[in-house]
């Protein structure tokens, strides 16, 4: 069975089709959610809690398996928990549907309109070509590339999305050059070299990604405590921003084999033309606003917004404004305000307060036993976020720091600073916006961006959390 999301042009690098993967596994997710939901629906609320908690419970359990699952596609999920969330919890529309209102939603607007516009102009396929004389002419230099190329732009650009949108139409036109067709492992591999190194480094700088910013801003409001670049920068990146940048060439190189082809593709760069002049001329204006954010006030969404609306402005645009009816699929945008608006029901409910306070009870922490509590405050963090995706995470795992400090021993600063690491630790794709956006536009499969999400996730628990504590040890961070 497939699922026609849009028609495309020839040559784009959007979904063609999305196919739902009826596996065993998927299944077992859905069904075992829908049933864990219903259990919960008949459940008193806890003591002091609101009385329709234990229904919203049920609402965001089913909701979470199904995009988990991925037996439906991510935004027909997002319908079936704003039905479910306007018609049984008693939740009021302005915060089910507040994901409309977040900023996240209108830079991915933007973005799919910018990454249209790239494609139709032919500007991917004119970069691409000039950086193939710069990338090593191998399937693992190029991965490399990609993810260096994304890391050093989270230096530049202070959004997820915004990096995305600017790499992929240009590395999938890279993708065609050398000879990875639609569905091929290497163009997989080309696509998720994008979206991972536009991700993964850049939850260890500061200003890069929304869960960094809503994050100091939550540091800031509740406990008062100004975090400095450097600061967070020192304590990070050493180890979440280079094993990020090392690990995702070899994860794509092995979980998708290809090879380059040696033959020159039949695919040529288009020929300069006014529109890409004034293409670039956007873009680059574009990244000045984002690179000067700290100076002018003006959020990266409101950036990419007005770059979207110049180039359809008629006359001087780069593309036509009734791209936004045939070129460009709305889902990623509905998905992610689906899920924003998840989270706000979650905060709102406090719902979070109370999956933390169960699990601490479960795995209590204990001073002295430094590198334990270390695995479970994350454990605890990265259970979390599956429930208030990871944008929406520091706002309550921020509130708990007090009593995670009086529970460890540690200084108040090393817990908050812990939360990043637990972000790496993402299980699906749902919980990052950016994912969704990256596997629109570079026609990545659920189940190939399943694969790249849970290899960082092992290598997350595996290499980064022992060398992050010894990191911090080193340095004198525990204390």
């Amino acid at each position: 069975m497939a699922i026609r999301l849009i028609d495309r042009p020839p040559g784009s690098a959007q979904f063609r089709e999305m196919k739902s993967p009826f596996s065993l596994l998927s299944h077992a997710v859905a069904v075992g959610g829908l049933l864990l939901g219903i259990w919960l629906w008949f459940q008193p609320p806890p003591t002091g809690a609101m009385p329709e908690m234990m229904r919203i419970a049920s609402v965001v359990v089913i909701a979470v398996s199904l995009w988990a699952s991925g037996v439906f596609p991510e935004y027909f999920t997002a319908i079936i928990f704003f039905f479910l969330a306007m018609a049984f919890t008693g939740t009021g529309a302005p915060v089910v549907f507040s994901g409309f209102h977040s900023a996240a939603v209108w830079i991915i607007f933007g973005g799919l309109i910018i990454g249209t516009a790239v494609q139709e102009t032919g500007f991917g396929k004119t970069l691409a070509r000039a950086l193939l004389r710069i990338f090593p002419r191998s399937y693992f230099g190029i991965l490399s590339g990609i993810t260096v190329v994304g890391a050093v732009l989270c230096f530049i650009i202070p959004s997820n999305t915004g990096r995305i949108v600017i790499m992929m139409p240009i590395f999938m036109a890279m993708a065609d050059r050398v000879g990875f067709e639609i569905g091929s492992p290497g163009r997989a591999g080309l696509a998720l070299a994008v979206c991972g190194g536009s991700v993964y480094p850049s939850l260890a700088v500061l200003p890069a990604a929304v869960p960094n910013v809503a994050w100091v801003g939550s540091v800031e409001s509740i406990h008062g405590i100004r975090i400095t670049f450097a600061e967070y920068l020192v304590a990070n990146f050493p180890v979440i921003g280079l094993i990020s940048i090392l690990g995702i060439p070899v994860m794509c190189r092995v979980l998708f084999p290809a090879k380059v082809s040696d033959a020159p593709s039949d695919i040529e760069a288009s020929e300069a033309s006014i529109q890409q002049t004034r293409l670039i001329i956007v873009l680059v204006a574009a990244l000045g606003l984002w690179m000067t954010d700290f100076i002018h006030g003006i959020s990266p969404a409101w950036v990419a917004l007005g770059a979207a609306a110049v180039c359809m402005l008629p006359r001087v645009g780069t593309v036509p404004s009734s791209i936004m009816v045939g070129r460009v699929s709305y889902a990623p945008w509905f998905f992610v305000a689906g899920v924003i608006g998840m989270g706000a029901v979650v905060a709102k409910a406090g719902l979070g307060d109370h999956i933390s306070a169960f699990l601490f009870d479960a795995v209590p922490l204990t001073k002295g036993e430094d590198f334990r509590n270390f695995a479970t405050v994350s454990g605890v963090s990265m259970v979390i976020s599956l429930f208030t995706t990871v944008p929406g995470q520091p706002a309550i795992m921020t509130t708990l720091a007090t009593d995670i400090s009086a529970a460890t021993g540690w200084p108040l600063g090393t817990v908050l600073m812990m939360q990043p690491l637990s972000w790496a630790m993402s299980m699906f794709a749902y919980q990052f916006p950016p994912f969704i956006l990256a596997a629109h536009l570079g026609g990545i499969s659920s189940g190939n961006m399943a694969k790249m999400i849970l290899a960082m996730w092992a290598l997350a628990w595996v290499l980064m959390l022992p060398l992050l504590f010894l990191w911090w040890q080193t340095i004198g961070y525990l204390g």
